[in-house]
């Protein structure tokens, strides 16, 4: 048992402790009988102090067990007590213990020296009591059976009662009898009678003024606690008022302190957070101390890595359990030398941690103290800290969360600006990009085409005037010339198609990419009247999109599947639409899908040159074109067995 321990009144101790006791103060008294005499004690003033006046504000010691089911959970948490009147002056006790409760044979006697100290507190003399069931006698409670005489000043009343009826007797027999002795007798008679009276209410005035004094210092304890209360109330307010109102954490803190000092009444106090970067708790706020004693508190490490020695404030954050240090030598041994050195220079005795928690995280350590307070810090003081740490808990937590979300904004900000910027210098470098594109593509088909003609111009020119005089090789590297030129021309040509597919501002409309596909292949059957073709156009595939982008876009995915088809013995080709999706499907050369990415990458081929003529531009300008109507394309093919493109429009009724 801690002195602090002893003189808090909202301390409860163990059974084991009661138990030491018991043993320590038999082995000092050499008294076995000493825990009724103990009991005996407990009526005290310095014992019982505010239920004493509580008690002596009662009529009489029976009242004190009429009440005994609210009176005594004030001393023991370990049973229930009920009481039952059985006669004039006799009550019948009853305890009936808590479950898992196991008290010891002394505790029987302890409470019976309690039970007469209650008489001895209004002037009774020792009750009877028979304890006539016992638990540890094989009984499921414990009995006890009280008998008392009665008091002073009830034998007085008696008395008085006693004589006012012997004056009436003594006054009729004087009548009857011997008028002469009347007077003698009836003066004798009266007189015993005041004399008893007298003596009634100066025992009645006394007792009443003795309850009338306990009733005012038991009411002025209770104005007291109610006071006390209130303030601590208040407190617990004003921090909630705090917590709405302020949103940084420096200032809530600071007023949390101001509230504890002036409020609350305590002399000193600190707040340490957790600095999650060093992992160590730092000091937040203060009050109390002046600023060469914060300076010195700031000063002290509190490291919390594990191999880190662990004073008070640093197991309290591990722990996340409160700690009430009654005496500061008892930590001498746990605490690190250089801050108890500190702890003890400035005065301190007591002190209460409370460590801060929210949403089951240990954010710091609430610590504070008083030295001004002559009996240390009490449980109740505790209590309060612990109840105060979690809502200072909640407040810091959501002061963090605001400053990282106004950090995160702000970052987001300047990223927001700093990406509007590169968003601005490259569209301003694409849209230069862009222009000189187009330049190049004018001075492509402008400046290239006319040396082009007069290069395969001439050649054919030199092949009609002088073809006779030429041996066959000659007029083959004339041929190739004249066919190499005509294949740049065409090149020329597909490059000014792409750049005006991607300059071109589509018209959205309603098209009939049925009737196109029925056109489109129809020009393609006279090109070769001879290959034999089986041909399927679905009807009614109408799709929302620009008329002359979507012909280009049929005739390169139709003239692709009527090129690769070409060395099959019968050509395939169907187009329709599926779920929404259109398809061109061939039965011609397909390709390996592990190539697929190539497909719409511009002057890129998949096939032998040699066999299959083109530019590699086609699909990549089908792509672009499609893109720029809303809608995409993909592809899907089998190496020898055909291929198959998708692509997708908006449907005619769409917006």
């Amino acid at each position: 048992m801690k002195r602090h321990e002893v003189s808090d009144p909202g301390h409860w101790f163990s059974q084991r402790q009661v138990d030491l006791f018991h043993e320590k103060l038999v082995q000092v008294t050499g008294d076995q009988a000493i825990a009724r005499e103990a009991g005996r004690y407990s009526a005290s003033p310095d014992v019982l102090g505010p239920l004493r006046s509580f008690f002596l504000g009662m009529v009489g010691p029976e009242y004190i067990f009429y009440l005994i089911n609210r009176i005594a959970p004030r001393f023991t948490r370990s049973s229930r007590c009920s009481a039952r009147k059985t006669g004039p002056r006799e009550i019948e006790l009853t305890v009936a213990f808590n479950e898992g409760v196991r008290e010891n044979p002394s505790q029987c006697e302890n409470r019976i020296g309690f039970f007469e100290a209650a008489f001895l507190l209004f002037g009774h003399d020792f009750p009877e009591i028979v304890h006539t069931e016992c638990v540890f006698k094989g009984g499921t409670v414990c009995r006890y059976l009280i008998r008392w005489r009665p008091s002073l000043a009830s034998r007085l009343l008696l008395a008085q009662r006693t004589c006012s009826l012997l004056l009436l007797v003594a006054l009729l027999g004087a009548l009857y009898w011997s008028p002469t002795l009347m007077g003698p007798a009836v003066l004798l008679a009266l007189l015993f009678y005041l004399g008893f009276t007298m003596l009634s209410h100066h025992f009645e005035r006394k007792a009443l003024l003795s309850s009338l004094t306990s009733m005012r210092s038991s009411s002025e304890r209770l104005l007291s606690q109610v006071q006390e209360n209130f303030d601590r109330a208040l407190a617990v307010n004003e921090i909630g008022q705090v917590i709405s109102t302020r949103s940084e954490l420096d200032g809530i803190l600071s007023s949390v302190n101001h509230i504890l000092h002036t409020r609350l009444g305590y002399g000193r106090g600190i707040v340490v957070l957790l600095d999650p970067q060093h992992n160590t708790l730092v000091l937040r706020g203060c009050f109390g101390l002046s600023p060469e004693e914060e300076e010195r508190v700031r000063r002290i490490e509190f490291p919390l890595a594990s191999g880190a020695p662990r004073g008070v404030l640093v197991s309290c954050f591990h722990t996340q359990q409160p700690v009430l240090v009654g005496d500061i030598e008892d930590i001498r041994l746990q605490a690190v030398p250089e801050n108890f050195s500190l702890i003890h220079a400035l005065g301190v005795r007591s002190f209460i941690c409370a460590p801060i928690v929210c949403e089951g995280e240990a954010l710091g350590v609430l610590a504070v103290d008083d030295a001004s307070r002559a009996g240390g810090l009490l449980q109740s003081d505790l209590n309060l800290i612990q109840g105060i740490a979690p809502v200072i808990g909640v407040s810091v937590r959501n002061a963090m969360r605001l400053a990282n979300e106004r950090r995160l904004s702000d970052q987001l900000r300047r990223a927001s600006e700093h990406l509007e910027r590169r968003v601005a210098e490259r569209t301003s470098e694409l849209s230069q990009a862009y222009a000189e594109l187009e330049l190049l593509y004018d001075s492509v088909s402008h400046d290239l085409r006319t040396p082009l003609r007069v290069i395969y111009g001439y050649g054919e020119l030199l092949l009609e005037g002088y073809g006779d005089r030429l041996d066959e090789p000659a007029k083959e590297y004339l041929a190739s010339i004249i066919s190499g030129g005509e294949r740049m021309e065409r090149t020329l040509d597909r490059m000014l198609d792409f750049s005006e597919v991607k300059s071109a501002r589509p018209t959205l409309q309603p098209v009939d990419l049925s009737l196109l596909a029925r056109r489109i292949l129809a020009d393609l059957r006279i090109t070769d009247p001879k290959r034999e073709v089986s041909l399927e156009v679905e009807d009614g595939v109408v799709v929302t999109g620009d008329q002359r982008l979507l012909a280009s876009v049929m005739e390169n995915l139709l003239g692709n599947a009527w090129k690769y088809s070409a060395l099959k013995s019968c050509t395939r080709i169907s187009f329709g639409r599926n779920g929404g999706i259109c398809y061109v499907r061939d039965n011609g050369e397909g390709f390996d899908m592990t190539e697929s990415e190539k497909l719409f990458t511009p002057f890129q081929k998949l096939h032998d040159g040699s066999r299959f003529g083109g530019h590699g531009l086609g699909l990549s300008m089908v792509r672009h074109m499609l893109e720029r109507m809303g809608g995409r394309v993909w592809g899907e093919g089998v190496p020898g067995e055909g291929s198959t493109f998708y692509f997708t429009l908006p449907p005619a009724d769409a917006p």
